[in-house]
């Protein structure tokens, strides 16, 4: 009897285990869109065989992106600049794949051409920004009377060249040869730092090296003409476009008048493709080849919190300082001047006199508050990377070297200084303790003008920057650069999510639950989750071979257990402390920065106090850390963002380089994802969109939805006109009816969209000479097929 149980009892076993992997594989391999836009197309094979597809849209297209997430930038730079103004279109162009041919990346030397410029958006200096009239000693000789000083120049002196941009150092140069941006190139009128017109104007082609190489020196004296390379290669760029907020045809009357209906944070940056003699291409409608992009930019809220009523602006006048209520009480004796404009230039004043009697400057020594222009005398702007490196504007020294109008010091690194010191004073947390602080100081504002205002119910803050999400889930408001945008932050996201271990912690334990750590609805990842020591320490212990099957050293594909022991001690109430961090009890939000460890940059091999540097992976040699090298430290580089690869399985994760942008990103470890390339060199930003607003973003209809031109951007490429994510195949390839390129047919790829998606995220450089048969065996059905059913959800 108890054999006969036994035997039973295993069959059982057995069964459900069977029913168990069956269940586990029983995946929807349909893809997630209807063709029905797209016109059929039949393939006769030699054999006389019909196969049915259906043709890209288009017998040309192109993708726009950008490479910041959403550029936080100030337009009145009277007073102080923290980062310049910097808007990048960036563009890959394809001629598809009709009639089953495979696709080709254009470049001039396939004699086109793209034409790019920024929907009613033409002109910035005047009535949209003061950059180019903010007097500053540009060039070093103790006034402000020279031809080139102004703002829009001399933030930018610490970056140079010898000879072109493409790194070029002529025989025999020295530092006397150099060419300065700012000084010997000056940057012209609504034009950014690379010479590129906001007006409009031809694309720059970056080829296999990338491009827009500037260089600039380091915190170690004989470490000089550091080339950093702004442009990935095989890209379309105009760099750094000093672009507002404000479209041509709302903005009326001064600057003065700027209120914050005028905000347009989610511009339409258009790119027309051309021949090489400049004429249109058109499509076989007739239909010029064009199509557009979001391109993100918005004001910090500094003013909430430090001018009229805000914590900052009462602080200011406990303390005796009254320089900020004497700049306020001068704007409004003009008629014109909004409320929001005198608060604005109320809380720059304020921020520079908390600043003096704090850390000791004397930036407002020469303030005049009678003064009609250049309130700040002889001092001239503060230009914060003076004195606090910063690796986004290239700035490695602190001192910065052409610094002037006041002693510069060396001070922390940029980000570290605002994020540490806010976080601080005003930590904000939510019900769950999640700091309210991100998205409450990072632009907030809606792409309809009407949810600019405290009737918005999911406005971050009140005017006076008070946080309304105490009691509620700051993951539920929304406004600006991500929350309630990117797909991370969409709840109607959808798997396959191709997560990794630690991507289902995130999914399991802070997605799905609400602010109480109960089961919900999904409520989608904040800034904090992504931003933090795991992902900082993952990428610390990478020492890759291979990035897209992460041959080598590395925690991203272990189990969790061995992620917590590696990177916590085992301590899961640790690990839980640093992976979904919180503003409240250790404050590990704050931590998150007053605790950085400067990644590894180099290896010394010299003696005797000489350098001989090697790669940060050399066996020998002293380390030489970040914060050794770059005023700025490790921030904004791969060694301290965010990576896809924390969360995602291989092979949906970045590129790993060889250090090709060194030192913006090291060997054998990821890239930055703005750097990233996949199959055929394609951009993971093509297909994918940019940070912050990756796709699908959040669609609550025209009215509501923070950024609805990423939506509609999608939309260019959907295949039935509904599907807004990601970037499907059938819009360069000729696909089958279950959306995988015609290429893959009579393999097990073509009846399984998801394990073709993987295939393509496994494909790199190269990879798309091999023939298919070579192809498939390199990269096998079986293991895209167990990555999809891994990773789904």
């Amino acid at each position: 009897m108890k054999k006969k149980n036994l035997l039973v009892s295993l069959a059982a076993s057995i069964a459900f285990m069977s029913m168990t992997a069956t269940t586990a594989m029983a995946y929807d391999k349909n893809p997630p869109f209807k063709l029905n836009k797209l016109k059929k197309y039949t393939e006769v094979n030699a054999d006389g065989k019909k196969t049915q597809g259906y043709e890209p849209k288009s017998g040309k297209v192109v993708f726009i992106n950008y490479e910041l997430g959403m550029h936080c930038v100030g337009f009145a730079m009277d007073y102080c600049c923290v980062i310049p103004p910097y808007n990048s279109i960036q563009a890959q162009a394809i001629s598809t794949g009709k009639s089953g041919k495979l696709p080709k990346l254009l470049s001039p030397d396939d004699d086109v051409k793209l034409y790019y410029y920024t929907k009613d958006n033409s002109y910035s200096e005047g009535n949209k920004m003061r950059y180019w009239n903010v007097p500053k000693d540009s060039d070093g000789d103790g006034h402000l009377d020279s031809a080139g000083d102004n703002a829009a120049n001399y933030v930018w002196t610490h970056l140079f060249i010898y000879a072109d941009l493409e790194g070029t150092i002529p025989a025999g140069a020295t530092d006397k040869d150099r060419l300065r941006i700012g000084r010997q190139i000056p940057v012209k009128i609504d034009a950014g730092p690379s010479g590129m017109p906001l007006s409009g104007g031809y694309l720059e082609y970056a080829g296999k090296h990338g491009g827009n190489i500037v260089m600039t020196d380091t915190l170690v004296p004989p470490v000089k003409n550091v080339k950093l390379v702004l442009t990935a290669s095989h890209l379309w760029d105009a760099l750094g476009l000093p672009l507002t907020a404000f479209n041509d045809s709302t903005r009326k009357g001064s600057i003065r008048s700027v209120t914050e209906k005028d905000f347009q944070p989610f511009q339409y940056s258009t790119v027309e493709m051309h021949d090489r003699t400049g004429k249109s291409m058109k499509d076989k409608k007739g239909n010029v080849v064009s199509y557009f992009g979001t391109n993100p930019v918005d004001i910090p809220n500094c003013y909430a919190c430090h001018s009229r009523n805000g914590k900052a602006a009462q602080m200011a006048r406990d303390e005796g300082l009254g320089q900020s209520d004497k700049e306020y009480t001068y704007w409004k004796t003009y008629a014109d001047e909004s409320e929001y404009m005198a608060r604005l230039s109320e809380s720059s004043i304020n921020i520079l006199a908390l600043h003096d009697a704090h850390h000791g400057t004397t930036f407002l020594s020469d303030y005049n508050d009678k003064a009609s222009g250049n309130r700040l005398g002889k001092t001239g702007m503060v230009n914060c990377s003076d004195c606090h490196g910063d690796n986004v504007s290239g700035n490695l020294q602190t001192p910065r070297p052409t610094a002037s109008g006041y002693k510069a010091v060396h001070a922390k690194p940029l980000s570290e200084a605002i994020h540490s010191f806010h976080l601080a004073m005003v930590p904000m947390p939510d019900a769950a303790g999640r700091s309210q602080a991100c998205q409450s100081c990072h632009p907030t504002h809606f792409q309809n003008s009407n949810m600019n205002d405290d009737s918005n119910p999911f406005r971050v803050t009140d005017r006076y920057g008070e946080g309304r999400f105490a009691k509620g889930d700051i993951r539920t408001s929304g406004g600006g650069c991500y929350v309630r945008r990117d797909a991370h932050s969409n709840p109607n996201a959808k798997p396959p999510f191709f997560l990794n271990e630690y991507g289902k912690y995130q999914l399991n334990e802070v997605s799905m639950k609400d602010e109480h750590g109960k089961d919900s609805e999904m409520r989608g990842l904040y800034c904090t989750n992504c931003h933090t020591k795991v992902a900082q320490g993952m990428q610390n212990y990478d020492n890759i071979i291979h990035d897209s099957t992460q041959d080598g050293k590395t925690l991203r594909n272990k189990s969790l257990k061995e992620i917590v022991k590696e990177l916590a001690g085992g301590d899961m109430a640790k690990f839980n402390a640093i992976a979904d961090p919180k503003a409240t009890g250790d404050n590990e939000v704050l931590k998150y920065y007053t605790e950085h460890k400067s990644a590894v940059l180099v290896k010394n091999v010299g003696k005797d106090g000489k350098l001989d540097l090697k790669p940060w992976n050399h066996p020998t040699g002293g380390n030489v850390p970040y914060v050794a090298a770059s005023g700025g430290d490790d921030w904004w580089l791969a060694a301290s963002e965010p990576h896809c690869a924390d969360c995602h399985l291989a092979p949906f994760v970045e590129s790993e380089t060889g250090g090709k942008y060194f030192p913006i990103d090291l060997p054998n470890k990821y890239s930055l994802y703005r750097y990233s390339k996949g199959h055929g060199d394609i951009a993971c930003q093509t297909c994918h969109e940019s940070t912050h607003g990756l796709y699908s973003t959040r669609y609550d209809g025209k009215e509501r939805s923070v950024d609805v031109t990423t939506h509609e951007q999608a939309l260019q490429y959907s295949p039935d006109g509904e599907y807004a994510g990601p970037v499907t195949c059938s819009a360069c390839h000729t696909v089958n009816d279950k959306g995988v390129p015609l290429q893959l047919k009579d393999t097990k790829y073509a009846n399984d969209y998801w394990a073709s998606v993987t295939l393509a995220h496994f494909m790199r450089s190269g990879d798309q000479k091999l023939s298919v048969k070579q192809l498939v065996k390199k990269y096998p059905y079986s293991k895209s097929s167990n990555i999809v059913t891994k990773g789904w959800k």
